[in-house]
């Protein structure tokens, strides 16, 4: 109980932060409101959910805007760092961002690296539209390389149903990625499963690598298999389990 309280009355510290004021009083107000919704499920669901139209954060004093993003993503990118706990951007000139959704950490990655180009891949078209809309009203546009494609390949019934929507989607190939950039200072990856089959045959293109956080989802493929592939490939790798799903963090000596 006293655990679950602090890390609660760290979550509001948190987002107070990163909210304006009057976004902070929105949100904050909702816990009255959703007081039993937040205790029988144990998440700030319900109150992340009141800012998805459109808000406004501060990170590191600049002003970020987003819209039809869920604030819950953003407390973990821009609050908890979860795809950056051990590097920083800054000096990074090429980032690859695979699963970018709505462009949450496209945009994180603009802002902290004012020198990189980001290339994004985002598999569902709806979306794609959004971080589009998202980064322009951020004015990073100039540096974004954005692709509607699947990573991994149409493994599942998912990745089909997308292929049956848009016939013309394409798997993202990495190596062609690889041999245009030559070296990829950071790559980011969340494709709900794709990531093991992303890591499958000819992983020569990883050695341009040089540091990657990586997203797994272990009902869609075995974690520790993943991690002696990324061993195997020269990374030195922290595993971080979150919940239902968990984070390999992949650096070099």
């Amino acid at each position: 109980m006293l655990n679950n309280l602090y890390r609660f009355s760290n979550e509001l510290l948190l987002v107070k932060k990163l909210l304006p004021l009057p976004l902070y009083i929105r949100w904050i107000s909702g816990i009255i409101k959703y007081f039993n919704v937040l205790i029988k499920t144990k998440s700030l669901g319900v109150l992340d959910k009141s800012l998805n139209e459109s808000f406004s954060i501060t990170f590191n004093d600049k002003k970020l805007y987003f819209k039809n993003i869920d604030f819950g993503v953003i407390r973990e990118i821009y609050g908890h760092l979860c795809y950056t706990k051990l590097r920083k951007l800054k000096d990074a000139k090429y980032i690859l961002d695979l699963g970018a959704n709505g462009g949450a950490f496209t945009i994180f990655a603009l802002a902290e690296a004012p020198q990189a180009q980001v290339y994004a891949v985002e598999a569902q078209s709806e979306f794609v539209n959004i971080i589009k809309h998202n980064v322009k009203q951020n004015l990073y546009e100039n540096r974004l390389v954005l692709k509607c494609a699947v990573v991994g390949g149409f493994y599942d019934n998912w990745t089909q149903s997308l292929l049956k929507s848009n016939p013309k989607i394409q798997e993202f190939n990495i190596y062609e990625y690889i041999e245009t950039v030559g070296t990829c200072d950071f790559l980011k990856c969340d494709v709900e499963g794709g990531e093991f089959y992303l890591f499958q045959g000819d992983l020569s293109w990883t050695q341009a690598v040089k540091s990657m956080a990586l997203e797994y989802h272990p009902d869609k493929g075995d974690p520790d298999e993943l991690e002696k592939i990324l061993q195997s490939q020269g990374f030195i790798v922290k595993r971080a389990d979150h919940k239902h799903l968990g984070y390999f963090y992949c650096t070099r000596e």
